[in-house]
């Protein structure tokens, strides 16, 4: 925005518009609050239509982004021509940008200003093209990140879980000087990344160009090994640890709770995905019905179309509006052929011969808003049916599964128990992060969650 005349009055300049990022708070026409309700200018129409003056950080792309990508800084470095600079300013923040590029939930763009009047601007889309760039240019960008390293401390810290959030906490830790080993029950690193988003919404060219970057840095990574009865916390300390981020992830899935879930033909959700993306899973027929309305029920659909059956549908119990599923990913199903049904549950899956061979429907009803936040939907008496279904996958939620912590460590939602430092609740040394700690979450939160515990170890390492 820029002024013109003794009053400063507000009009629209493309070329300043919304690169300042002080429109709300510190334009001179803030004085002037007749210029609020003008039509005829950007000034009255971001008091007008959007909520910016609520909001404590600007630009607002900015603040809603959970490891507080500079947007503005890295989309005007591209218009300019200059995506090697962009790289770096995204790299300041992000230490997983290929992944981010494509399947971030972009809440900075919900958040973008150019949306309440036309479309908003397509950072994630943006952010793609400097990682290409990025891709093509590896190792002068290696060599780069390699000067911005701290001296090395001697001190050594081991991450279980590699994931976004595992990996997130190594390559902040490793930045900063210290040793760092990562373990993983996969025998790859990526956690989620290769063992649950299907290949067509990730290549794995991308996760493997982000994970080679955090291991060319110096994170080492140990596949195959899972903490269990023979495989301890306290042997991860022994192994020199000073100190141990647990970054375990979501991996268990809820359970429906009907009858005939151990029925051939029936999977969930992760164990199919990991079928599939291991190539151990490979032809599907017949009408394949999936439970569930989120980003992996779409997922799972979408992984299951490309394996052959006649139908795939997606069985939700809530409405469209209620469906925690990105449109976007929504939009990507329907049109490749994925099939969904609203206000639908199952009550009981229907096996012959120990296979699945259907499922016992009920309709629902949506009631008054629950603690979700969304409207709770109750069955409508006397409306059940049959539905034929030779495959059924549940994708109605994940969450942690950590045995090999005590009781007491662990909430009564399964997540592991942390102090306000970040300890686990009765194990000296011991951090955790994640979606072992907040439940399942987007990539981007346990990469922000994994930045921040990486932080903590730092301070606790260093005494303070």
């Amino acid at each position: 925005m820029t002024v013109i005349g003794r009053t400063h009055r507000p009009v629209v300049d493309n070329q300043l518009c919304q690169r300042c990022s002080i429109c709300v708070r510190a334009c001179p026409a803030e004085t002037f609050k007749e210029f609020r309700s003008e039509k005829d200018t950007a000034r009255g129409y971001v008091y007008t239509n959007t909520d910016l003056l609520t909001r404590e950080i600007l630009p607002p792309c900015e603040g809603a982004c959970p490891i507080g990508q500079q947007v503005r800084s890295y989309i005007h470095l591209l218009g300019a021509g200059n995506p090697r600079e962009a790289l770096l300013v995204i790299r300041r923040d992000n230490p997983l940008p290929g992944v981010c590029g494509y399947v971030c939930h972009h809440p900075c763009e919900q958040a973008c200003v150019r949306g309440s009047w036309d479309e908003p601007v397509a950072i994630r889309e943006l952010k793609r093209r400097a990682v290409h760039y990025e891709m093509e240019h590896e190792q002068e960008v290696i060599e780069l990140l390699r000067q911005w390293k701290h001296v090395p401390r001697e001190k050594k810290v081991v991450i279980i879980g590699a994931g976004p959030a595992g990996l997130a906490c190594g390559f902040e830790l490793v930045m900063q000087g210290f040793e760092v080993t990562i373990r993983d029950a996969l025998d790859q690193p990526g956690g989620m990344l290769v063992g649950g988003i299907p290949p067509f919404r990730l290549p794995r060219s991308v996760v493997t160009h982000d994970v080679h970057v955090i291991q060319s840095l110096g994170v080492d990574f140990v596949g195959s090994t899972r903490l269990d009865n023979d495989f301890t916390i306290v042997d991860v300390r022994k192994d020199d640890a000073d100190a141990v981020v647990l970054a375990t992830g979501a991996w268990k899935d809820l359970s429906m709770g009907v009858p005939g879930e151990d029925a051939k033909g029936y999977f969930e959700c992760l164990e199919f995905l990991r079928g599939v993306n291991a190539g151990r899973m490979t032809k599907l027929t017949g009408t394949v019905l999936v439970i569930g309305g989120g980003n992996a029920a779409l997922d799972t659909a979408r992984s299951a179309l490309r394996l052959g059956p006649e139908r795939v549908i997606v069985m939700y119990r809530r409405s469209r509006e209620e469906m925690p599923a990105s449109p976007e990913d929504l939009e990507d199903a329907l049109r490749e052929g994925v099939m969904i049904r609203f206000l639908e549950a199952p009550t009981r899956i229907i096996v012959e011969g120990g296979r699945v061979r259907g499922v016992e429907v009920i309709e629902m009803e949506l009631r008054e808003i629950d603690d979700t936040g969304r409207r709770r939907s109750v069955p409508r008496e006397g409306s059940g049916f049959s539905e034929r279904a030779d495959t059924i996958i549940t994708a109605i939620g994940q969450r942690p599964e950590v045995p090999f912590l005590s009781p007491s460590a662990i909430t009564g939602r399964g997540t592991v128990r942390c102090d306000e430092v970040g300890l686990v609740h009765g194990y000296e040394g011991v951090f955790a992060a994640g979606d072992a700690v907040s439940g399942p979450s987007t990539i981007v939160e346990a990469i922000a969650s994994g930045k921040a515990v990486a932080h903590r170890v730092m301070n606790y390492l260093n005494g303070k």
